[in-house]
């Protein structure tokens, strides 16, 4: 636990002493103001790191609303675990020429995709090609082959937003932390007032 935070704890559990019912409210709404902040800011700083649309990123990060856990109070940022369609991030078809351009009239052919997970990082794999109405959600994915036939293939998944919330998510507690100790500061004016 970081300083900030026990520091925060301690101020909590100071107001819930102070105030009874009136100290719930107070506590559930800096802390309810505060995984709000955060949900906010990490949607920021997740479409820094990665090439998602914020959109994106913001349906698969949910606040956690305040909840009494013993004799503390919690609240936070929950965010989906489960891997990303590579197809979900920046990307597109490659076109290359065909080996006999005379003998039809489109003179090229698929070449693979090119992309983008992180920003400002572009791939480019030759392998790689669309398979549309994949099996569970209809989405479209990125694939490469895995040996002969049909089915003989892997859907290519990037970060999660879960794996990217866990790198982003120590950078902003310092300023959500302080954010909440302002409002606490201001609660605490209130009720000596």
């Amino acid at each position: 636990m970081s300083r900030a935070t026990r520091d925060m704890k301690i101020v909590l559990d100071a107001i819930a002493q102070i105030g009874g019912k009136h100290s719930a409210v107070a506590i559930q709404s800096v802390l309810s103001d505060a995984a709000k902040q955060g949900r906010e800011t990490s949607v920021s700083e997740i479409s820094k790191q990665v090439a998602l649309s914020k959109s994106y990123i913001a349906r698969h990060l949910r606040v956690m609303p305040p909840a009494r856990k013993g004799d503390s109070w919690e609240a936070g940022v929950q965010a989906t675990r489960r891997g990303v369609l590579l197809s979900r991030f920046e990307n597109r078809g490659l076109r290359v020429p065909k080996k006999h351009p005379g003998r039809g009239k489109g003179s090229t052919k698929h070449g693979g995709v090119t992309g983008m997970i992180k920003a400002g990082s572009r791939y480019t794999a030759k392998s790689f090609f669309y398979v549309p109405g994949l099996r569970g959600s209809g989405a479209t994915g990125i694939a490469v082959r895995t040996g002969q036939g049909r089915g003989a293939f892997k859907v290519m998944h990037g970060p999660s937003v879960s794996q990217v919330f866990q790198s982003v998510r120590n950078d902003i507690a310092p300023e959500l932390q302080e954010r909440a100790a302002r409002k606490v500061a201001g609660l605490l004016l209130e009720l000596f007032e």
